[in-house]
């Protein structure tokens, strides 16, 4: 039986912040981390029959999404850690029932390159699922798993490298390990952050952290954005000024989130300006996608939050998604369903104080191009 192993890594930022928040991934496919290399590699676990297996892609850009072979040495590989520059990866990868190391690899801009390895802690872990942290500077380990006298399901476990080894996974106790599963560890500073489920759901949680390695205060649930209700939060960093999350509905949809931050800046004294005449409010916006994309990029949203930012607040908007005539009768329909229903639930999302009144639509074309994968979106009237 192979096992999964989750990994979520958090950096903390003190600086204030305004939220941009940007949808960069929708899939069926079962996201199990993400990880952000440089400004705009992403690494993402994926889960199959087969094992677990790393994927990278450009932000924004679906079409340069690719199996990372040199990071993918064993049947369950997932990122569990990065140097301080972020420009090395540690790999978990298991490639036996009792074989398991830490690989280290260097992006160079264009590939990764191995550079060393360590092994990983012999485990007996009574658990389908693995997980781990492993901190920058190599010496500590948090580790998710069943290793028996567990207060629930997975717990969480601390590992140091002394001597040459590492010390035996220590329980971290009570004030964190409930009969819930608790996983996805990161350590950092004086703090510790996982996720914990509850039922079908989980939560980003972060607790108080000692020096000696000790919880000092009561977990504590990450606000929202990031825990939202009827929702599996089962990814969750900040690199930087940058947030990252993996959410997942009821309905197997899974959506990777990216947050930049930008500092929030104290608003000179205005100019006069000489009054000019007010432009109209646009009618009407079309945006295009890629080949069976189905989410907006990053460029693609903000295009989208300008447009409803000149409509007026309850304005009934029609939203029509279309598919080109490449592929399967079923799966054209779907994408050109999904492009007009996940744009609705973005208005409905990040808009909801508009109070905008929204109905779709969908239609697959006759034709094959990048001009009739889109959507159209009209004030009612016009349309």
């Amino acid at each position: 039986m192979k096992r999964t192993l989750y990994t979520i890594a958090v950096l903390l930022s003190s600086m204030a912040a305004a939220q941009a928040q940007t949808p960069i991934k929708q899939t069926r496919e079962k996201l199990a981390d993400l990880h952000l290399v440089g400004e705009d590699l992403v690494v993402y676990a994926v889960k199959t029959e087969a094992g677990q297996f790393l994927y990278s892609e450009k932000v924004g850009d679906q079409t340069t999404y690719r199996k990372e072979t040199a990071l993918n040495a064993g049947a369950v590989n997932a990122v569990i850690g990065a140097n301080a520059a972020g420009d090395e990866l540690y790999v978990y990868q298991k490639t036996g029932r009792k074989d398991a190391k830490i690989a280290t690899y260097r992006w160079n801009g264009a590939d990764f390159q191995k550079t060393g390895e360590k092994p990983f802690p012999a485990l007996k872990n009574h658990s389908y699922n693995l997980g781990a942290y492993l901190s920058p500077d190599q010496s500590t380990l948090v580790i998710s798993a069943d290793l028996r006298k567990t207060k629930g399901y997975e717990d969480l476990y601390l590992s140091k490298w002394e001597n040459g080894k590492w010390s035996k996974p220590a329980n971290l106790g009570a004030a964190l390990n409930t009969r819930d599963a608790e996983f996805s560890p990161y350590l950092v500073n004086d703090s510790l952050y996982f996720s914990q489920k509850a039922g079908e759901q989980a939560f980003v949680t972060s607790v108080p952290f000692a020096k000696d390695a000790n919880p000092t205060g009561q977990p504590a649930k990450v606000g929202t954005p990031v825990n939202q209700e009827q929702a599996f939060t089962a990814g969750y960093k900040r690199i930087g000024q940058k947030e990252m999350w993996i959410s997942r509905t009821p309905d197997g949809l899974y959506t990777a989130y990216l947050t930049g931050y930008a500092p929030v800046q104290e608003t000179p004294e205005p100019v006069p300006q000489p009054v000019a005449e007010a432009a109209p409010a646009p009618t009407e916006l079309t945006l295009n996608y890629g080949f069976n994309e189905v989410f907006m990029t990053p460029a693609q949203a903000a295009s989208f939050d300008a447009f409803l930012a000149q409509q007026a607040d309850s304005a009934s908007l029609w939203v029509k998604g279309y598919s080109d005539n490449v592929g399967p009768a079923k799966a054209k329909a779907n994408v050109a369903r999904l492009r007009a229903e996940l744009l609705k639930k973005y208005i409905q999302r990040y808009h909801a104080n508009r109070q905008f009144k929204v109905e779709t639509a969908s239609d697959v074309l006759g034709s094959e191009g990048p001009e009739f994968r889109k959507v159209e979106v009209h004030l009612h009237s016009q349309f």
